[in-house]
C-alpha cells in the first residue's frame, strides 16, 4: 500500500498574504497543495491528458499541466465522466473552483455547485424550452426557464415533476395551446371542456362523466292544480342573480307547457381543465 501525503506546491510570488479570513486561508492552502504517492496506486491514472482506450477500466485523476494539481476525478461510462469534487463547508465559496465542485454555504444554509462561471444553488441543468436536451436518461431533471417549471424526462417525453397520472387541474390561460405549452405531459380534459364539474356523494353518484353545461327545467303552471294555464306558478328562474327565464321574456317564458334547457356556462372565459397524461 503506497504512502499518500500532502506536499506544498509553489505559490505565485504576487499572491496576497496573509489571506483575509480563515476560510480564505484554507482555500489558499487547498489551491497550492499537492498529493504525493498517488503515482504508485494501481487502477488509477494520474495525467494531464485523457488516458488511452486500453485504460478505460481505470479511474483517472486529471492534473493541471501548470501546477500538477489534481483538478478532477473521472471514470469511464461511454465517455470520461467527472465525479464532482466536494469543496467543503464554510461561509465563503472557494476561489478558483473546478466545474462540478460542490460546496455547502453556511451563510445561506444551502448546497451550491460551480457551473463553470458561478456558484449556484440550482443543482439542476437550466435552459430554455428550445434547449431541452434530447439524449438523456429516463428521470433526468431539467429546469425550463421559459415556463418556470422543473421537468422530468420519461420514455414518452418531458413532463412536469408535479402531478401523478390521472390528476386533474384547472389553469387560467388565454387559450388551450398556451396552457399545454406551460404544462408538458398534460392533455386537455375534453370531458369537461366548457362545462362545470359534477359533484357526487355516497347517496348520489355522478350521472355522466365530465359535468354539465346546461340545466334542464320544466315549468309547471297552476293548471295542474285546476287553475288557468295562462297563469303559471313559475314567474322567473334566477341563478346567482342571473335571470335565465321569466314570463317577461317572450322567447323564454316558463309557461305551464314550457320545458327545455338553459346555458349555465359563465359569460366570461372558462377555466381550462388539464389531465396528467404521463
Amino acid at each position: 500500500m503506497p504512502t499518500i501525503a500532502l506536499q506544498p506546491a509553489t505559490a505565485p510570488v504576487d499572491a496576497p498574504f496573509p489571506p483575509a479570513s480563515a476560510q480564505a486561508m484554507l482555500n489558499f492552502i487547498s489551491a497550492y497543495t499537492q498529493i504525493s504517492g498517488l503515482e504508485t496506486l494501481t487502477g488509477v491514472i494520474r495525467s494531464t491528458t485523457t488516458p488511452a482506450a486500453t485504460d478505460r477500466d481505470k479511474a483517472w485523476i486529471k492534473l493541471d499541466p501548470a501546477s500538477n494539481r489534481a483538478v478532477g476525478f473521472y471514470v469511464f461510462n461511454g465517455d470520461r465522466v467527472a465525479i464532482p469534487l466536494v469543496a467543503g463547508v464554510g461561509d465563503e465559496a472557494p476561489e478558483n473552483p473546478q466545474k462540478g465542485e460542490l460546496f455547502f454555504n453556511t451563510s445561506y444554509a444551502t448546497l451550491q455547485i460551480y457551473d463553470g462561471s458561478q456558484w449556484t444553488s440550482n443543482l439542476f441543468p437550466t435552459g430554455t424550452t428550445s434547449s431541452r436536451p434530447s439524449d438523456v436518461p429516463v428521470n433526468y431533471l431539467y429546469f425550463d426557464s421559459d415556463i418556470g417549471r422543473l421537468l422530468r424526462y420519461t420514455s414518452q417525453g418531458w413532463t412536469t415533476l408535479d402531478g401523478a397520472i390521472g390528476d386533474i387541474k384547472m389553469v387560467d390561460e388565454q387559450n388551450e395551446d398556451t396552457a399545454l405549452t406551460k404544462n408538458p405531459g398534460w392533455v386537455l380534459y375534453a370531458a369537461i371542456k366548457g362545462k362545470f364539474p359534477l359533484g357526487w356523494s355516497t347517496a348520489n353518484g355522478p350521472t355522466s362523466e365530465g359535468g354539465r353545461s346546461t340545466i334542464a327545467w320544466s315549468a309547471k303552471g297552476t293548471s295542474a292544480q285546476g287553475g288557468n294555464r295562462e297563469s303559471p306558478a313559475i314567474g322567473a328562474i334566477t341563478i346567482d342573480t342571473k335571470e335565465v327565464a321569466s314570463r317577461a321574456n317572450l322567447n323564454n317564458t316558463p309557461t305551464a307547457l314550457d320545458s327545455g334547457t338553459f346555458d349555465i356556462t359563465p359569460p366570461y372565459k372558462a377555466l381550462i381543465f388539464l389531465r396528467k397524461d404521463y
